[in-house]
């Protein structure tokens, strides 16, 4: 059996078994090939791939966009200066919530008012993933191209597993010692073994590649000064937009090969999924929905159209003692807001690294993969939560503000210092420590979600014409950003867990202290009883609700740094004629 380079097969026939045979040549599996070759060189790696090069510029692959997490992990495999001459440079996440009807400058505009100090990227997958081929093969890695992977057939008891595949009309068979499955969504082993899991997150996309790099700026005419002199007016293009509304919202990124992805998700506990049922349904929608963005990319030719239907599912258990493993969308996949998924293919290819060491040090690979799996299923759990019930907090541009702030702060304070300080491969007590911090930080999360969606149902609002800087400079959001790069001992992270869970606890507190004030005495304890508030563990202390009697320039230079902080990101609190009786309300002693 012969590769894409003519040269003999490790694990083919009559050969000795490869270490490592990963079945998928996409991003994830490409990036776990590198990672392999860098981490643990005296292993065999190949890798068996249906598709063949060269991959066209805008390839058909959702996965365009990174956040800091994954762009750490592309930066830690030797890719910086890659991403940077052949890739875009992002200018983080930007938000136009609710008000679809309205032109783009009299909405709330939510995103960067600086260049963030730390780089994540957009990124056209059709030319990553040839150029990572290439770099592969200069690495030892062996490729199959144009080879569909059949069967896996899985052993057990130190056993090789055996992998068959069709390549070019000839049947194959490769044997290897351990089985990655990253088969994106055809998910080979998930659905042999039975691991698919639902997520509770009904959710379904419709997207599009326009030929031209289209420019957001140009949907507003040059006379509307103030919007065009806003920080970062130049590199808006470069940000993942997003046009949000009740229950869906649009992405518009730009690549690097001079194309524009541009997608519909729709939540289906408000939109019927046959608005992203072919081209002209998602059109239309838009045509209803976003009518100024539609107007917008009309001049542009459009390339393609793919759908998916209730895309998001959890997985079981995506690591096994019997050495195969599942990574990207071969084993879980959340929703592509706030641009999670080389994240997930971070989280899932270090983990089926460490379970490759635990194997070469001949250490307890049943442990180790429990380990893994508890952990993988938290993180899915997390991610999840972000989505399920957010439908009405894309239409309310308040609370869209509000969980960007928090959202930001939970995922630079504990879910990027997880990953950037290699917390997986602490053992069981270790990960107990870290995961008493974790847990209550999903708890917060759950909270705020829930806090939120009830505002939102309970007082809708339309846009207002300003420009809410995320995050904004010097404040705890940039601590964390800034921090998420930098390395500490276990001891060190677990009081930096610590300390940010300590002002989560505080933010959280701003946020329900700001939304009361909002609603009145008697609107604001109808929320605190529909959120069961009494049983969060949150407390807003007494001196902070006196503060919120002061007036001006006393006020401001009497208050915390974290509610300062939440104040120049969100905007002055909004008061209720009766704001001084609904303080009350968090005056009374929250439950245990």
């Amino acid at each position: 059996m012969h590769d894409s380079t003519h040269g003999p097969v490790p694990g083919g026939d009559g050969a000795d078994p490869l270490d490592v045979l990963v079945c998928g040549g996409g991003l994830a599996g490409l990036l776990l090939a590198r990672q392999l070759r860098r981490e643990l060189p005296q292993l065999s790696v190949a890798i068996v791939e249906k598709s063949r090069r060269p991959l066209p510029d805008a390839c058909f692959k959702v996965g365009e966009s990174s956040v800091e997490l994954g762009a750490h992990y592309l930066n830690r495999l030797g890719l910086a200066d890659y991403m940077r001459e052949r890739q875009l440079l992002k200018w983080g996440i930007r938000f136009f919530p609710g008000g679809g009807d309205l032109p783009l400058h009299l909405r709330t505009e939510i995103g960067p008012c600086a260049e963030p100090p730390l780089k994540s990227y957009q990124m056209d997958r059709g030319r990553m993933e040839t150029d990572l081929r290439a770099m592969n093969e200069m690495d030892g890695v062996r490729l199959l191209e144009g080879a569909k992977v059949t069967a896996i057939e899985l052993a057990k008891g130190g056993v090789p597993h055996t992998v068959r595949f069709e390549q070019d009309g000839t049947a194959g068979e490769l044997r290897a010692r351990w089985v990655v499955d990253a088969t994106g969504r055809q998910a080979l082993l998930r659905r042999q073994q039975k691991l698919t899991r639902g997520s509770n997150h009904t959710a379904s996309s419709g997207w599009f590649r326009i030929e031209g790099d289209f420019d957001i700026n140009s949907m507003v005419p040059k006379t509307e000064v103030e919007w065009h002199q806003r920080p970062c007016t130049e590199q808006r293009r470069l940000s993942t937009n997003h046009f949000m509304g009740d229950g869906y919202w649009v992405w518009v990124i730009p690549l690097p090969t001079g194309h524009t992805s541009i997608g519909l998700v729709i939540h289906e506990d408000v939109h019927d999924r046959r608005h992203i049922a072919g081209l002209d349904a998602v059109l239309a929608f838009l045509r209803q929905h976003e009518p100024h963005l539609l107007a917008a990319i009309e001049p542009y030719p459009i390339q393609d159209f793919l759908c998916l239907g209730n895309y998001s599912y959890a997985v079981a258990r995506a690591w096994s003692e019997d050495r195969w493993a599942m990574v990207g969308e071969a084993s879980a996949f959340a929703d592509p807001l706030f641009s999670p998924g080389t994240d997930f293919i971070a989280f899932a290819n270090c983990f089926t690294v460490e379970m490759l060491r635990t194997d070469l040090a001949g250490g307890d690979l049943k442990d180790k993969a429990m380990l893994l799996n508890v952990q993988y299923r938290s993180i899915q759990n997390a991610s999840m939560r972000l989505f399920r019930t957010a439908s009405p907090i894309y239409g309310h541009p308040s609370a869209m503000s509000y969980k960007v702030f928090w959202n930001n702060f939970a995922y630079w304070s504990f879910t990027c210092q997880y990953f950037q300080q290699d917390l997986c491969r602490l053992d069981a007590a270790g990960q107990e420590q870290v995961a008493m911090y974790g847990r209550r930080f999903l708890e917060l999360m759950e909270y705020s979600e829930r806090l939120l969606t009830a505002w939102a149902r309970m007082s809708p609002e339309r846009p207002q014409a300003v420009f809410k800087p995320a995050p904004a400079f010097p404040s705890i959001l940039i601590d964390a950003h800034v921090a998420t790069s930098q390395k500490m001992t276990v001891d060190e992270t677990l009081a930096y867990l610590k300390l940010r869970l300590e002002q989560g606890h505080e933010i959280v507190g701003e946020l329900v202290l700001r939304i009361v004030q909002e609603l009145g005495p008697e609107r604001g304890q109808q929320l605190l009883d529909e959120v069961q508030f009494a049983q969060w563990g949150v407390h807003v202390s007494p001196r902070r609700l006196e503060l919120e009697a002061l007036k001006g320039l006393d006020r401001r230079h009497s208050l915390p740094d974290i509610a300062r902080d939440v104040e120049r990101g969100l905007g002055p609190v909004r008061r209720h004629e009766r704001a001084a009786e609904a303080r009350e309300l968090l005056a009374q002693p929250a439950l245990p």
